[in-house]
């Protein structure tokens, strides 16, 4: 047997003292009732039966409320709804032009657009470039959501170097909560990662119960790392050590493995109806209710400490009422 709240049976030692304040009212009762004739063996008995009866009372409600359990069952975990948080990398290759109008703007539109559409879910948004940060924890505030999203500035957010996994186990800090919801992080990305070991995030990510769904921009062509603009507009590259203009390429294979190791889905986020397929799978996932796992249990037993309780105080108020 165990408890839930085993310091509570300490009460129990309050039993003692009342046993001890009813055995000594008795003793003073004697010697009235010796002196009016009523003294029998019977009126003996249920004094004492009443006595015990009010103790047992007293011991039962005491261990009822420690929470006593004992034998086990099996117990259905059930998830409802989900909890999102929207993972942007802001690398440099995301300032690249083959997507519409650039690897970030996509993003950023596709994620605009699932904000909109989808009904009750909690959104967050997280980043990163060289290190990850959680930049908008979870809220319903679609207002505050869709304003830090215009607030995405490319050319001041972007930056050298991408980690992905930092990004992804910044991503995952929203949930440290006690919220029974499915867990997703969308990742916006060209699957680049200059640093940091992408598996060793999904590895944490799926011991977390978080799923992934990746969403690729750019093209597996790839295009030009931008730089900077010159005065007439155009676009100063990027150059490696050679002075070679730096050509980032979407690594789809990548990203897709991150989503299927998580039990996630990869999203083309070049095609026109990307938006649309990633909120209708979200409203999906959050309309399910259903048995996600079990886990096994001690039964809970306080009821029938309660229940006996109650007929022990019946039966000592019935054997006071008859001794009287």
């Amino acid at each position: 047997m165990t408890f839930d709240n085993p310091f509570i049976l300490n009460a129990l030692f309050i039993v003692i003292p009342c046993f001890i304040i009813e055995l000594e009212s008795y003793r003073v009762r004697i010697p009235k009732l010796k002196l009016l004739g009523l003294l029998s063996s019977g009126l003996r008995t249920r004094a004492v039966l009443s006595t015990v009866f009010f103790d047992l009372f007293l011991m039962c409600c005491i261990t009822g409320v420690a929470g006593p359990r004992w034998g086990s069952r099996v117990v259905n975990e059930y998830r409802r709804g989900v909890d999102l948080v929207f993972a942007f990398d802001v690398s440099r290759s995301m300032l690249a032009g083959d997507s519409d109008p650039s690897r970030l703007g996509r993003a950023v539109s596709v994620a605009r657009e699932v904000v909109v559409n989808t009904g009750d879910v909690r959104l967050a948004i997280a980043m990163a470039k060289d290190r990850g940060v959680l930049a908008l924890p979870l809220t319903h505030d679609k207002n505050a959501l869709l304003s830090f999203l215009d607030s995405l500035e490319i050319v001041n957010m972007t930056g050298r170097g991408t980690n992905i996994e930092n990004l992804l186990d910044a991503a995952g800090t929203a949930f440290l909560d006690a919220f029974s919801t499915k867990h997703i992080v969308v990742l916006f990305s060209d699957g680049e990662s200059v640093s940091g070991v992408i598996q060793n995030a999904v590895d944490r990510a799926v011991m977390s119960d978080i799923s992934i769904i990746a969403v690729g921009v750019g093209t597996d062509e790839g295009a030009v790392v931008p730089d900077m603009k010159r005065p007439d507009g155009s676009i100063e590259p990027t150059l490696d050590s050679a002075g070679t203009p730096i050509v980032s390429r979407r690594e789809s294979a990548a990203l897709r493995n991150v989503a299927q190791r998580s039990g996630g889905i990869y999203i083309d986020g070049n095609t026109p109806n990307a938006g649309k397929v990633l909120t209708v799978h979200i409203r999906e996932l959050a309309s399910e209710t259903m048995v996600n796992s079990f886990h096994i249990e001690t039964t809970p037993r306080w009821t029938l400490f309660i229940i006996a309780a109650i007929l022990f105080f019946i039966l000592s108020k019935y054997v006071e009422k008859k001794r009287a």
